[in-house]
């Protein structure tokens, strides 16, 4: 069998931890890539000091700051947009109301794009697109809940996270946690009196704090559909754009 190249020994090992949510150790990287132990050692070292991977006091690697930066980036480019498309059309469709979805772009949540039911029996609420309030917005909630805390401490203390007096940071960060456990968001009348908005992270692998898909509509029609069922849908919603983002991501065969 041929040595591979240094570039493809590389390669072999952040394929290798890329595929372990948990990590690999040395023991782990030997196995999986069959290098020798001094090579897997040195490479995976190399890529930690360029911030590829990273490793813990256990010695365990994983992905790296920098590796995951470049990853979100591609993530979040606007060719990846079109696989928010079905997952959009299904919201819409199920709950008639308007679908929207959100991404996370250098230290802004941006509505990337919004759509409306097929029927023009009544009117909808369209939110338009562009940046959204970071601190009321159910999309920015739904990612905010789910990026570090530091960044969002960052963010406050740069002026993002415009409060008005009635809210601290304190109260700010137990509203994301609690967004986290109840996996989802929402907005009742925080934006526009009358308007009411539900959304959902949209994992990437075992990635959160990157997307979130929701809906909006009169206040009145969306709590006679009830939150039960409203997050029973976005979240299917969700999961179809997960993975047909997953999907985009592959490397064609």
């Amino acid at each position: 069998m041929p040595t591979p190249s240094p570039l493809a020994r590389y390669h072999q090992i952040l394929l290798a931890v890329s595929k372990r949510s948990a990590g690999l150790n040395l023991n782990d990287l030997v196995r999986d890539t069959k290098l020798p132990r001094s090579s897997a050692h040195r490479i995976a070292s190399s890529l930690c000091s360029v911030g590829y991977l990273q490793t813990d006091a256990v010695g365990t690697f994983s992905l790296g700051p920098v590796f995951r930066e470049l990853l979100k980036r591609s993530l979040t480019a606007d060719n990846r947009l079109r696989a928010f498309q079905p997952a959009l059309q299904f919201l819409a469709a199920e709950l008639k109301e308007t679908a929207f979805f959100a991404r996370f772009v250098d230290g802004t949540v941006n509505l990337a794009h919004a759509i409306t039911p097929a029927t023009t029996e009544r009117s909808y609420i369209y939110p338009g697109t562009g940046e959204r309030p970071l601190d009321t917005c159910s999309s920015s909630k739904a990612i905010l809940a789910y990026a570090d805390q530091r960044l969002v401490q960052d963010m406050y203390e740069a002026g993002h996270l415009p409060f008005d007096s009635s809210t601290s940071l304190r109260n700010f960060m137990t509203t994301l946690r609690r967004v986290s456990h109840d996996g989802y968001a929402i907005c009742d009348g925080e934006i526009d009196e009358g308007a009411y908005s539900l959304a959902c992270p949209v994992p990437v692998g075992p990635m959160l704090g990157l997307f979130s898909i929701g809906v909006v509509g009169p206040s009145s029609r969306m709590k006679t559909i009830g939150t039960e069922k409203l997050v029973e849908v976005v979240q299917k919603a969700a999961a179809m754009a997960s993975a047909h983002l997953i999907e985009d991501s592959e490397p064609a065969a």
